[in-house]
C-alpha cells in the first residue's frame, strides 16, 4: 500500500487543436454615426465607413457591405424585412454579426466557420467542433455529438479526434463507457505519437481495461508519454516509482519525476515533493 494518499490520475476533459483555434484578437476600433433617427456602428479592424445614400444608408466592414432602409436590410447581398431601425451594429470582433436595435440578424462567428468547416470534411475543425459541443463553449453542450465529430475525424487518421474519442469511450461521456474502444482509439493515436493518448493507454495496462493488466508496461508508456512533455504521465510515474509499484521502488528517481512533472505544469506534484522531503 502507498505511504501516501494521493493515486493516478487521467485527463478527463477533451483536447482541441491549436492551429485551428482563433487567435488572440487585435485591439479593435469603433465608430458610431447618426443619419437622422438612425445610429450605426461598425466594431472591426481594416475599412470601416458608412454614408447615406439614395435609398438610406450604406455601411461597409472590409469586404462586407450593409444596406439600411426603412423597412429592410441587406446584408452582403441577402435580404431581412425590418421595421423602421433606431440602431445598427456591424461588428466584426468574433467573425462578422449584424445587429439591429440589440436583436442579432445575421452571424457569421468562428463557431459557425468551424460547422461549415467540419461539415466540408475537415477534420481538424471536426475535433474543435466537438470540443465546443462537449464543453458547451459557444453551442449548446451535446456530448452525443461531440462524440460523433471525434469519431468523423479518428476515421480520418486525425490522432487528436482518436484521443478524444478514446477518452469518451472510457471515460462514458455522450456515448457508453467501452476500454474495448478506448484502447483501440488511444492506441492508434499513440501510434502518432500523441502523448495524450499514451496516457490512457499507460491506464489500459495498469488497470487491466482493455488490455491485459501490465504494470511494468504502464510504466513503460508512461515514461514514454513523460519523454514528449506529458505532465500527467511524469506525475503518474512518480506515483508508481515512490510505491514500487510495478517497477522498482525507489525514492530518489520518484522525486525526479515530480520534479519532471512540476517543471511540465503539474501543480499536485509540488505536494508530493513536499511530502517525500518531509516539509
Amino acid at each position: 500500500m502507498s505511504r501516501f494518499s494521493p493515486a493516478l490520475r487521467a485527463l478527463a476533459v477533451a483536447v482541441g487543436l491549436g492551429a485551428t483555434l482563433p487567435m488572440t484578437a487585435l485591439a479593435q476600433s469603433s465608430v458610431t454615426s447618426t443619419y437622422g433617427d438612425l445610429s450605426v456602428t461598425i466594431i472591426g479592424n481594416g475599412s470601416v465607413a458608412s454614408r447615406p445614400v439614395a435609398d438610406g444608408v450604406e455601411a461597409r466592414l472590409n469586404d462586407h457591405l450593409v444596406m439600411i432602409s426603412d423597412d429592410h436590410i441587406v446584408i452582403d447581398g441577402t435580404r431581412y424585412d425590418i421595421s423602421d431601425p433606431g440602431s445598427v451594429v456591424v461588428d466584426g470582433r468574433d467573425g462578422f454579426s449584424v445587429a439591429v436595435d440589440g436583436t442579432i440578424v445575421a452571424a457569421d462567428t468562428e463557431i459557425d466557420r468551424r460547422i461549415a468547416a467540419a461539415a466540408a470534411g475537415d477534420a481538424a475543425a471536426q475535433v474543435n467542433l466537438g470540443v465546443a459541443y462537449m464543453n458547451g463553449e459557444g453551442v449548446d453542450q451535446d456530448q452525443e455529438r461531440a462524440v460523433e465529430l471525434y469519431r468523423m475525424a479518428a476515421d480520418q487518421g486525425q490522432p487528436v479526434g482518436q484521443s478524444n474519442l478514446a477518452y469518451a469511450y472510457y471515460n462514458g461521456r455522450g456515448v457508453a463507457v467501452d476500454y474495448q474502444q478506448a484502447m483501440h482509439w488511444a492506441g492508434l493515436a499513440a501510434e502518432q505519437g500523441n502523448a495524450i493518448a499514451m496516457r490512457l493507454v499507460g491506464f489500459g495496462h495498469y488497470y487491466g481495461r482493455g488490455f491485459p493488466q501490465d504494470r511494468s508496461e504502464a510504466a513503460r508508456v508512461w515514461a514514454e508519454a513523460a519523454g514528449l512533455g506529458d505532465a500527467t504521465a511524469a506525475y503518474n510515474m512518480g506515483i508508481i516509482v515512490r510505491d514500487g509499484d510495478g517497477v522498482q521502488q525507489d525514492d530518489d528517481l520518484a522525486i525526479l519525476w515530480f520534479e519532471r512533472a512540476l517543471e511540465l505544469g503539474d501543480e499536485d506534484a509540488a505536494a508530493r515533493l513536499a511530502e517525500m522531503r518531509g516539509e
